[in-house]
């Protein structure tokens, strides 16, 4: 874990400071005030500013001097706005701390009976980064449910978690206003410890190269060859069959090639198709008809970008089947087939995308699977199908 610094705690909220806590080993955290919980923070950790507020504390004055009545306490954490969990949370905190009444003499106080420990509730989820940059477990990385778990800025920071990654820790229900139950701290990353690795790849930082792994592909398509790592662009007139020769694709990578791990991602395709692709395929399938939102179907399409990536950062190969790429924003279509690449310190990450014919994913494509009506009916390749180094291919 890296230092903690004083500067950094003043500014966080005291969810996070809780959570700080828990991790460190502070011992009755929950009844400290602000002040307080970051120099015992601190102490623990031996962060930055812990020495500066031993000395603070010792010219303080005693704090019983320096409260009110329990009554105003507690009126004023009421009349806080309501919006602003976090300074009524501290409020809470201060009151908790303040000393018991002393029983009148002669009247024997009543023993406190002891708490049983509860037992702490371990989840574990796909983790979603915010713009905010909180974030969510989800069971489902493509839904959003109100079993997920909140993440902390501060954990994600600490813990250097990236969006996609596998997150595992104990929880807590939610508290007053809050809507989802949070983590208490992180436990394990990708079934590894929590603390950050320096030897973890990062996906920006691996070396693109053109694919040499030939990859199978469908009766239809044997004259074409791609491999782990190619961007494939498919494209064709209305009725040419691209969303069939896909499912063929997919399928075919499913049967032969049981080390890929592939997901499907529909943009604005018909619901009867998503059905289809569901019921029949088999496989993962992120995103949805064009009868849906169109910003659910885009987070959805980077959610499976972000999980492709840690899976190419494992030294795995993962492949991207998208119908179609034309759906998505323009920057969001760009991220989804750009982040194609064979990876040559290992992995590789495929994507196969249905375009339209003006698509400018046909310039950068590493291979182009143009079709045209046939004179029969149906559809063929058309001429400018192809794949640039396709003698690297073995």
């Amino acid at each position: 874990m890296s230092v903690l610094d004083r500067k950094e705690l003043e500014q966080s909220p005291l969810a996070d400071l809780h959570a700080i806590a828990a991790e460190v080993g502070v011992e009755g955290f929950r009844r400290l005030r602000r002040d307080d919980l970051i120099a015992a923070i601190l102490g623990e950790a031996g962060g930055d500013g812990a020495e500066d507020r031993a000395d603070d504390e010792e010219e303080a004055e005693p704090r019983g001097r320096r409260r009110g009545r329990r009554g105003g306490r507690a009126r004023r954490a009421r009349s806080s706005d309501p919006g602003d969990v976090a300074d009524v949370e501290e409020l809470e905190a201060e009151i908790a701390e303040e000393p018991e009444e002393e029983a009148p003499a002669g009247v024997e106080a009543e023993e406190p009976e002891p708490e049983e420990p509860e037992e702490e509730l371990v989840r574990t989820g796909l983790l979603d980064i915010l713009p905010n940059g909180s974030g969510f477990l989800r069971e489902d990385p493509f839904s959003h449910s109100r079993e997920d778990v909140y993440v902390s800025p501060a954990q994600i920071r600490r813990c250097e978690l990236r969006a996609g990654d596998e997150v595992t820790g104990p929880v807590r229900p939610p508290r007053r206003s809050e809507r989802y139950p949070s983590l208490i701290r992180v436990d394990a990353v990708n079934g590894n410890a929590p603390e950050p690795a320096s030897e973890r790849p990062r996906f920006e930082e691996l070396t693109p190269v053109f694919a040499t792994e030939r990859l199978s592909s469908p009766d239809e398509l044997a004259s074409i060859a791609y491999g782990k790592g190619s961007r494939v662009a498919l494209s064709g007139p209305p009725g040419a069959g691209i969303t069939t020769l896909l499912r063929h694709i997919a399928s075919t990578l499913a049967e032969k090639h049981s080390d890929l791990d592939v997901t499907v991602i529909l943009v604005g395709v018909r619901p009867e198709e998503v059905t289809e692709w569901r019921r029949d395929s088999g496989l993962r399938v992120a995103g949805g008809g064009f009868d849906a939102a169109g910003e659910h179907q885009s987070q959805a399409a980077e959610m499976a970008v972000e999980l492709a990536k840690r899976t190419v950062e494992k030294g795995r190969d993962a492949v991207l089947v998208v119908d179609a790429l034309d759906a998505l924003p323009p920057g969001v279509a760009r991220r989804v087939f750009g982040a194609a690449r064979n990876a040559e310190e290992g992995g590789s990450l495929t994507v196969f995308a249905a375009i339209g014919a003006a698509h400018e994913a046909l310039r950068v494509a590493t291979t182009r699977i143009l079709l045209e009506a046939a004179p029969g009916g149906g559809a063929q390749l058309a001429p400018g199908s192809g794949t640039t180094h396709a003698d690297l291919l073995s």
